[in-house]
């Protein structure tokens, strides 16, 4: 049976400003489609600025981080594939 992104929950922690995070967007944006992932903005939550830090962007897929920079293309087509 297929998990392809149709059933997962995927979710890009990211900050603004933050060119890396920019580039794994356009990519998801490529893979996915835009508006078929969730987007947060770590610096919105503390919780999530302690948990993340300089880790951004990281990857989540059904809320188990995957992917963190840096990343490529390659790697998020296998994940998300």
């Amino acid at each position: 049976m297929s998990h392809g992104p149709a059933t997962q929950s995927i979710v890009l922690y990211e900050r603004a400003g933050c060119h890396l995070c920019g580039e794994v967007r356009a990519l998801l944006d490529a893979i996915l489609g835009q508006g078929l992932y969730k987007r947060v903005d770590i610096d919105t939550d503390d919780a999530l600025v302690l948990r993340y830090g300089f880790r951004v962007p990281v990857v989540s897929v059904d809320g188990v981080d995957r992917l963190e920079a840096p990343m490529t293309e390659g790697e998020l087509r296998s994940l998300l594939g």
